[in-house]
């Protein structure tokens, strides 16, 4: 493969992150994206994420992004103001320990898990774009880019006009795109998304699943065309990094053991 692999720490999200680190770079990763799930890092704890940037940097891993907090509880397109305050909150603080860390790219839905939003979709929308500004700024302040990741179709934003429109309200400098491969591939779209996005491209989180829900597979595991996604790539001229964005179960050597054929092949 031709971009530089990459692996999210979110492959053990049930760990805590510094268990992680050492077993990723045992199985030969050096790029890393930094999960953000609860049980996994708390990205309010400062001397920890100091600590985290230490450990990275002592074992020769480089944080490239991190996927900011995502959730029920983490929602800034909320119909309720204090939801909507708390979400931007927690968002702030990701910003900064991806600063602290040392990486570049801030991964973001344009939603949260909440699927009442198709009852007031046009409010919910205008609140998705107007969130988006407000963590475009703050990642401005601390030169960052803000990545807005493609959803799962039936998420705020995961119908490819709904997806267009809010790009359409960002500022373009500072502003990219992460397709996640297994979400546009859910939805039908995923070829056809990454010729839609094209130079917005700057991040692709790769996963396979089996078609009927976000598996969180290897690539090669499940049912996408791989060969249609490289060449797809390929066409928009895609120069970042291809990271891993699976999911693995037990242990933390366990979660991470079924990658080393898939490195092989690779």
């Amino acid at each position: 493969m031709k971009w530089e692999i990459g692996l999210s720490t979110g492959i053990a999200y049930r760990h805590p992150v510094e268990d992680v680190l050492p077993a990723i770079r045992r199985h030969g990763f050096r790029t890393i994206e930094v999960s953000t799930a609860p049980p996994h890092l708390d990205v309010a704890d400062v001397p920890r994420i100091r600590r985290l940037k230490e450990q990275a940097d002592g074992l020769g891993l480089r944080v490239h992004s991190l996927h900011a907090p995502f959730g029920h509880d983490v929602n800034f397109t909320s119909p309720e103001e204090s939801d909507r305050r708390y979400a931007l909150r927690r968002l702030t603080l990701a910003a900064d320990a991806l600063h602290l860390l040392g990486g570049g790219l801030y991964v973001i839905h344009p939603g949260g898990e909440d699927q009442r939003w198709v009852w007031d979709r046009e409010r919910r929308l205008a609140l998705s774009a107007e969130g988006l500004n407000t963590v475009w700024r703050i990642c401005q302040d601390r030169g960052l880019t803000l990545v807005v990741e493609t959803p799962l179709p039936h998420l705020l934003g995961g119908q490819p006009a709904d997806f267009a429109w809010i790009l359409q309200q960002l500022p373009r400098p500072g502003t990219g795109v992460c397709v996640d491969t297994s979400h546009c591939s859910l939805a039908g779209s995923l070829v056809a998304t990454i010729a839609t996005v094209g130079s917005r491209l700057v991040h692709v989180q790769a996963s396979d699943n089996r078609g009927q829900t976000d598996d969180h597979l290897p690539p090669g595991a499940g049912v996408i065309d791989w060969t249609a996604v490289t060449d797809g790539l390929n066409a928009v001229g895609y120069q970042g990094v291809f990271m891993l964005e699976v999911t693995g179960e037990g242990d933390v050597e366990s979660c991470l053991a079924g990658l080393d054929a898939w490195r092989g092949r690779a």
